[in-house]
C-alpha cells in the first residue's frame, strides 16, 4: 500500500471489534442479575447452574480481555504506522506485525465467545428442565 493506507488499515478493524466488546459486555452484565435470581429461587438444581453461569463469566471475561487487547493492537499499529511511516519497510512490518496481533487476538475472541453461546445454551436446558420438573 502506498502512502497513508497501510497504517489506516489497522484503524478500519475497530468498529467490528467495538462491536463484539459491547454486545459481550451486554452478556456478561446479563450474568449477575441471573445469578440472583439463583439465590432468590434456590433449590437442588441451582448449584450446577451456577457453576454454568460462573463458567460463562470466565469465558466472558477472557473474551473481553482478549477483545480489548485487539483494539490495543489495532491502535498500536496504527499510531507506530503513521509515525514510523517515514522509514519505509521497517513502517510497514511493525504495521503489519501488530495487526496481526489484533487479529489473532480477535480470533481467540471469538472462539472463547463460542466456546460461551454452547454453555450458555447448557443454562438454559438445565431451566427447561427445571420447569418440566414443576
Amino acid at each position: 500500500m502506498e502512502g497513508i493506507g497501510f497504517w489506516i488499515s489497522p484503524l478500519l478493524l475497530l468498529p467490528g471489534t467495538a462491536l463484539l466488546i459491547l454486545s459481550t459486555s451486554n452478556r456478561y452484565g446479563g450474568i449477575d442479575s441471573e445469578i440472583h435470581d439463583l439465590i432468590l429461587d434456590r433449590d437442588e438444581d441451582s448449584l450446577p447452574i451456577a457453576h454454568h453461569l460462573l463458567n460463562r463469566s470466565i469465558m466472558l471475561r477472557n473474551s473481553l480481555t482478549l477483545l480489548y487487547m485487539s483494539v490495543g493492537f489495532f491502535a498500536l499499529g496504527g499510531l507506530l504506522g503513521g509515525v514510523t511511516s517515514v522509514w519505509g519497510q521497517l513502517s510497514y512490518r511493525v504495521t503489519i506485525a501488530l495487526t496481526c496481533c489484533g487479529i489473532f487476538s480477535l480470533l481467540v475472541a471469538s472462539f472463547q465467545l463460542i466456546r460461551e453461546s454452547m454453555l450458555s445454551l447448557e443454562i438454559l436446558r438445565n431451566h427447561v428442565r427445571q420447569l418440566e420438573k414443576s
